[in-house]
């Protein structure tokens, strides 16, 4: 007999109360299994699910193995192994998207799925365990204590938890590496630097994971109270300037008002663009168009403080798969921008060598400081004011020449402006049919 499922009995505040329990897992467990196991008891009793398991994928990419299972028989869980695309487990691992089955009987997708005969309840939800695009497992939930189906909305909020626990199982192989790390360095003296260079870039590592850990815990919560609320009070003000006249003192305030709320729009963008996966449809575009329609969506900010722009761009130039190419040209184009003061200069130049496409952008604007060049990527971290700015922008800018498989590069002088070189690989090999990025 149904009852009262236990997710909708739960509040608002509980509800993300219980999310950052899950988050914050990492931090009260030892090791990665521990970790698993407390992730998974505690999203089943989130959603109330008595049957529930984690698979990860093997080191060789092909398999997925049984690490973690609650609720199930002991000579089910033996030896369970799923390859991709192998049953419902192995559809979500090869797709890396989520799947919702409210009852798997009537589902034309999986007519041909003979059920364990151990399940309580036809309905199911599975996600995928993913960190930026790298599959690293799969995370399902199966029979209801209250006797009921799952929904549509349960499965999004399970595709939220398990990006989390993704990256908490990802910060703590992290952790696990640079102990092995700092052991080695204790007995191989000889390889001291190396392995000290290596431990640095681990920390970074681990610290950039926990920025994107709390920026996931928290935006969850940020879309959905500012973004309706924003959609409303922008419509509402749209129909205001829609009824006073163009030199009513009260339409500046107006403007000033729709400009305070696109600002607001655009920082709750900027915080899921670091948080979630989005899917791109695989479609080449040409990058120097992209670079012209980057420049013209600007061409305002360049005229009004005086900035010429030069254009030295290759002949020949190829297509590129569409993963993002427009945000990486427009950051970089706006933070010239910002560096130049007024009548100064930014030089695109493009170029295809060695398999790449190379793309340099230079300013003359006010440089950074040698202190600042690493850390400009770090989610957070700037030097403009607070209107002009969160510090996400060179961020995604990262994670999207990342997901490319390609680099960034970026030189500058205090006082002599600053050089950033993207370089992309062409290969049609370089993205699957879906590719996805932060954003």
């Amino acid at each position: 007999m149904s009852g009262v499922d236990k997710f909708e009995r739960l509040s608002q505040s509980e509800l993300f109360q219980r999310v950052g329990d899950i988050c914050a897992a990492v931090n009260a467990v030892s090791n990665v299994r521990e970790l698993l196991e407390v992730s998974l008891r505690q999203t089943m009793d989130l959603f109330g699910a008595l049957r529930g398991s984690i698979f990860i994928l093997g080191e060789d990419r092909k398999e997925l193995v049984l690490e973690i299972g609650v609720g199930m028989a002991a000579g089910e869980q033996e030896a369970m192994v799923k390859g991709l695309g192998q049953g419902v487990i192995g559809r979500v691992a090869e797709s890396k998207k989520p799947i919702f089955v409210e009852d798997i009987e009537k589902d034309a997708r999986f007519l041909n799925f003979k059920a364990r005969g151990s399940y309580q309840t036809p309905s199911f939800l599975c996600a995928p365990l993913l960190v930026k695009d790298k599959l690293l497992g799969v995370i399902s939930i199966a029979d209801k204590d209250s006797g009921n189906r799952f929904c549509q909305d349960e499965l999004q909020f399970l595709d939220f938890l398990s990006s989390q626990i993704a990256l908490n199982y990802s910060r703590m192989q992290l952790y696990h590496k640079f102990e092995r790390v700092l052991k080695e360095s204790d007995s191989l003296k000889d390889e001291l630097g190396r392995s000290s260079l290596e431990a640095d870039y681990l920390k970074r590592q681990i610290v950039l994971q926990e920025k994107l850990a709390t920026i996931g815990k928290l935006v969850g919560g940020i879309a959905h109270e500012f973004n309706n609320p924003l959609d409303g009070v922008m419509r509402y003000t749209n129909l205001c300037l829609d009824h006073v006249k163009e030199d009513e003192v009260v339409r500046g305030y107006l403007l000033e008002i729709k400009h305070g709320l696109k600002r607001m729009a655009n920082i709750v963008k900027s915080l899921l663009a670091c948080s979630r996966n989005t899917t791109f449809k695989q479609q080449r575009v040409n990058p120097h168009a992209v670079l012209e329609q980057v420049v013209e969506a600007i061409s305002d900010d360049i005229v009004h403080k005086n900035i010429v722009v030069e254009k030295k761009f290759c002949e020949g130039c190829v297509d590129l798969v569409d993963a993002g190419l427009e945000r990486i040209f427009a950051n970089l184009m706006r933070n010239a921008i910002d560096s130049i003061e007024g009548n100064g200069r930014i030089i695109l130049e493009t170029s295809c060598a060695d398999g790449e496409f190379i793309m340099v952008i230079k300013d003359s604007g006010c440089g950074i400081p040698s202190d600042n060049v690493q850390e400009i990527f770090e989610p957070f971290h700037t030097t403009k004011d607070i209107d002009k700015g969160c510090g996400l922008g060179l961020t995604i800018v990262s994670e999207i020449v990342k997901s490319y498989g390609g680099r960034i590069n970026v030189a500058s002088e205090v006082g002599a402006g600053t050089t950033f070189t993207v370089g992309i690989p062409i290969s049609d090999n370089i993205l699957a049919a879906e590719s996805s990025y932060f954003i």
